[in-house]
């Protein structure tokens, strides 16, 4: 019966070489699953925000502590939270929440740089403005 040439240390060298390439998806995994949750987080926080200032005699600042409250369940810095003027006349309420992946990700900055989330609800408010014209 012949056999082979012995391969000593093969499995070794195949490992060496999967290796490299299983651990750089495994943490792409990882940074677009962190991207993912961030874009989530970001678009339900100018959500609620939006919802805590369309309430007759709601303001702004209501509205970005409600943001700034549900983006730092998560992180404690790397975002911003604006909420446009409301007034008694305002119709329409937008918040933007951005995100600065820069602060945020752990490998992406090494490879892309001043990327930034964005998220803007806008949503009419709830205050009178007539039934009937005259």
């Amino acid at each position: 019966m012949r056999r082979g040439p012995k391969r000593v240390a093969a499995t070794l060298v195949e490992f060496a070489l999967v290796c490299n390439v299983l651990i750089v998806t495994i943490f792409t995994c990882m940074e677009f699953a962190r991207m993912n949750m961030a874009r989530n987080l970001a678009q339900d926080a100018a959500y609620f925000a939006a919802r805590t200032a369309i309430v007759p005699g709601a303001t702004a600042a209501e509205a970005e502590a409600e943001g700034e409250r549900i983006m730092s369940s998560i992180f404690s810095s790397g975002y911003t939270v604006t909420c446009s003027p409301i007034s008694d006349e305002t119709e329409e309420v937008s918040v933007r929440v951005a995100v600065e992946l820069d602060d945020v990700a752990f490998f992406l900055p090494l490879f892309l740089g001043g990327i930034e989330l964005e998220s803007t609800a806008k949503m009419q408010t709830e205050r009178y403005s007539g039934f009937y014209e005259q």
